[in-house]
């Protein structure tokens, strides 16, 4: 199960989804004013498409932790720009925000995060590939009672007709063909 095309947009998706609300909290909580909407949608769609080229197989632990962080890296670049674009509401919410944390323990944050939820997601994985290995175990044998897969039929038609007699006369008549294609022909006993 290392391929699964049609898990693809279920994992890129939860995984955009879970990345950038993550950092959007974080970075709110640790720079004290709030990301705009510009900045999350910008920062959705640098997630979603690193997301998308990295969601074609499963991936472990370090992997997913790796691609979370340089998620909380990008993420944080995104909010910090984007929060500078807005400078005259900066200004206005500096009033009211308390004072922001220091650079270390921002990072230790998007760290934090990043580690926290490359775990959950692993789990997660784990836990949707188990319950649909489950759900084909037990809906497997109940394929052939409910006639959505077909029974094999016995090939009743002979495969190679001999010609015998006039009429191949003045036709080209191949007597001694096989025909190599098809399933084996059943032979009754």
């Amino acid at each position: 199960m290392s391929k699964s095309p049609p898990c693809r947009p279920l994992r890129a998706g939860v995984f955009t989804l879970v990345c950038a609300s993550l950092s959007a909290i974080g970075h709110a909580v640790g720079s004290g004013h709030e990301v705009p909407l510009f900045g999350l949608l910008l920062g959705g769609v640098v997630i979603g498409a690193m997301a998308w080229a990295g969601s074609l197989r499963r991936m472990g632990v370090g992997a997913l932790a790796a691609r979370m962080l340089w998620g909380q890296l990008a993420l944080h670049v995104t909010f910090s720009v984007t929060q500078g674009w807005n400078a005259d509401h900066g200004e206005h919410m500096a009033a009211l925000a308390p004072e922001p944390m220091p650079a270390g323990v921002m990072i230790t944050m998007h760290v934090a995060m990043a580690l926290v939820s490359a775990w959950w997601l692993k789990l997660g994985e784990d836990l949707l590939f188990a319950f649909l290995r489950f759900m084909g175990a037990s809906l497997a044998p109940l394929l052939p009672v409910s006639k959505a897969v077909p029974e094999p039929t016995a090939v009743t038609a002979p495969r190679f007709v001999p010609v015998h007699g006039p009429s191949c006369a003045g036709v080209l008549c191949l007597r001694h063909t096989r025909v190599l294609r098809g399933p084996p022909p059943v032979f009754a006993a």
